[in-house]
Parts: C-alpha cells; structure tokens; sequence
C-alpha cells in the first residue's frame, strides 16, 4: 500500500498526496440538529456499530455524513422521511433494499438504500461493514 499523507492543517489521513478536501470533519451536533427523532435515533444506532470499527471516521457538514478510514466507503444523508445511505462495494449486490446500483470505478459500485427502521439498518449493516473492510485495503 502506498504512504499515506496527513494534511498539514486539520491532520485527517489520506492515501493520495495533496488531496482535495474540506478540512476538519464538521459538526454532529449541527448534523443532527432539527432532524425527525426518528431518523436521528437510527443514525445514532448506525454510528454507535461504527465507532466500534477500527479507524472509521466520521465527516459531517449540514445534512450528510461521509464514512471513512484512509478513504469513503459510504455517504449517509438525512431526508424528510429517510435516512440515504450510499455504500460503495468492490461487487454489484442486487438486494431489493437497494434502490439504485452504479458502477463508479472498475472496483467501485455504489448502492443506495433508504432507512426508515432498525430492521432496515440491520439488512444493510453486512454491506456497510463489507465496504469499511475493502477501504482498509
């Protein structure tokens, strides 16, 4: 694997030299703030399984939330009714919770899914947990 660079000014990990990006990783509180409690009760959920992976981190601005290591393996974004989780994995999974399959790279599909309840985080969480791994590499 190549060195991996820290940017100088807010010290967030990256593996490309230089790479565009927003510094710092934003505010949670200002994420979640005036969102549905039930979609913030189903975000908490989801980030409480990713806090215990090693490495992830966490990029929040005003209505989404990118997930990362050393790279993004999904994007999250808040909806009147749902939360948008997008996963990017080295395959194409066709299950009926995702609305919406892309291929981005030669290794890279994306995978939309909308979250409206816990069972619905929990079909997703294998994917979500599949994508985190193939960042690592």
């Amino acid at each position: 694997m190549p060195a991996l660079w820290n940017c100088p000014r807010c010290g967030r990990t990256f593996r490309r030299v230089n790479l565009r990006h927003s510094c710092g990783v934003g505010s949670r509180r200002d994420m979640l703030k005036g969102k549905p409690e039930p979609l913030v009760k189903l975000y908490r959920a989801m980030e409480k399984d990713l806090k215990a992976w090693r490495g992830v981190e966490i990029v929040s601005k005003k209505r989404y939330a990118l997930l990362r290591t050393t790279r993004v393996f999904a994007d999250l974004v808040f909806m009147k009714d749902a939360l948008r989780l997008a996963i990017l994995l080295d395959r194409t999974v066709k299950k009926p919770f995702f609305f919406k399959i892309q291929r981005m790279s030669a290794h890279r599909v994306g995978h939309v899914a909308k979250l409206r309840s816990p069972a619905e985080l929990r079909a997703v969480m294998p994917y979500l947990k599949e994508a985190y791994r193939h960042a690592q590499r």
